[in-house]
């Protein structure tokens, strides 16, 4: 069990010594099962601290001393995003998250159940409120889309947080996979772009949602690495 709990870690900053990503996005790949989603202690206290802090979500409307950060906007575009598709809330969700500022010093500040503070930590994945009063970095941006997508009525299994090994950029990152009725899988990313048939500048590394992990590093063959001249 320490394994698994130290595992994102390894996942996250071993070097990268696979192939790029295939085009699609395995969603299917039940073999690449690795454990509940409570063997991440990160991801799981993560989760916690988001069912925590779901009332103090949509208490702006009502309390204005409540609307901290984009609590107000956030509000307005869930209300919005009711009377729509599943595709159209998709796109709303991915273009909402995106309009927050990227902030990259891998810092952010911990609320408890009530709103307030708790502290200050740092490379952890943001709850949704969270990320709305203070922003963050691209797993946050990942993991607001996915608990926003969760609230709308998208089933856990549809949806995956996933970190992905970024070729052009050489470094990790994080995204939201997003599986649609007809078996298509949407990548939302931090940028504009919804990627609707994959991408090949990633290599997918390890995934997970509230449920699960998935191990993706033994999908790929090492003899398509790319070379230092690509």
């Amino acid at each position: 069990m320490f394994l698994l709990r130290s595992l994102g870690l390894v996942l996250l900053f071993g070097a990268p010594t696979l192939a790029v990503a295939a085009n699609a996005y395995p969603f299917s790949a039940a073999e690449d099962y690795l454990a509940p989603a409570d063997a991440l202690d990160g991801w799981a206290n993560t989760l916690a601290r988001h069912n925590a802090q779901q009332s103090d979500l949509y208490r702006c409307p009502q309390e204005r001393k409540a609307c901290r950060g984009r609590l107000r906007s956030f509000n307005k575009a869930m209300i919005r995003a009711a009377a729509l598709s599943a595709d159209e809330q998709i796109e709303l969700v991915h273009f909402y998250v995106n309009r927050t500022d990227y902030d990259d010093d891998r810092v952010q500040r911990v609320y408890d159940e009530h709103g307030k503070r708790a502290g200050v930590i740092r490379n952890h994945w943001s709850t949704l409120y969270d990320f709305l009063v203070d922003g963050g970095d691209c797993e946050d941006f990942a993991t607001a889309k996915y608990f926003m997508l969760r609230d709308l009525g998208f089933a856990a299994q549809d949806l995956r947080v996933v970190v992905v090994y970024e070729r052009k950029l050489r470094g990790y990152h994080a995204i939201l996979a997003v599986r649609r009725a007809d078996g298509t899988v949407w990548l939302l990313d931090s940028d504009n772009f919804i990627r609707r048939r994959g991408h090949r500048g990633y290599r997918y590394v390890y995934a997970m949602n509230e449920t699960s992990i998935w191990d993706h590093r033994a999908d790929f063959e090492p003899s398509s690495l790319p070379t230092a001249e690509q």
